[in-house]
């Protein structure tokens, strides 16, 4: 069962992640402004099926929480990533709140699309990707994609700080 308003999915299996300041401080141009922050604020967090551990690659789901703040002027936001196979997209569904979708190829084309709810994004897999939280209630929304698609955190990572974000 997912509750809409909270983001949680409750069920047999779900794995719950939670992500801090302290965990996410390398994505925000202006430190000082992170230094004056609690690093245990959290940031956002995950409910979802795990990773199968072998067979056939199987439809997955989760819900993210991504909550309000700033870190300076720019809006909390997930830590991103690409798919490692380009071929394996993911579906993006707003449930509360409201956000931006971050959308940016490796030649550094970028997209940026609304996120409110009843919103539904279809993210091809040659894009990395990121969600802002722009309101002042939780962004909560739905993710499904295939379990063999392959998460690349580190490319994005090693963007500089600040340069794939909202300002608010």
């Amino acid at each position: 069962m997912i509750d809409f308003a909270s983001g949680v999915i409750d069920g047999p299996g779900i794995v719950t992640a939670r992500r801090t300041l302290a965990d996410l401080g390398g994505l925000f141009a202006d430190q000082a402004a992170l230094a004056a922050l609690d690093p245990n604020i959290v940031v956002y967090e995950t409910h979802g099926y795990p990773e199968p551990e072998s067979g056939s690659p199987a439809l997955l789901a989760a819900t993210t929480v991504l909550y309000p703040g700033r870190v300076g002027g720019e809006a909390f936001m997930t830590r991103g990533h690409f798919h490692v196979d380009p071929t394996r997209g993911e579906s993006c569904f707003t449930l509360r709140g409201s956000g931006v979708l971050l959308l940016r190829d490796r030649s550094g084309a970028e997209q940026r699309i609304a996120m409110e709810p009843g919103s539904l994004a279809m993210i091809e897999g040659r894009f990395a990707h990121r969600v802002a939280n722009v309101g002042d209630e939780p962004l909560v929304f739905l993710v499904t994609w295939l379990s063999d698609c392959g998460h690349d955190y580190a490319e994005v990572a090693a963007w500089p700080r600040g340069s794939w974000s909202v300002g608010v």
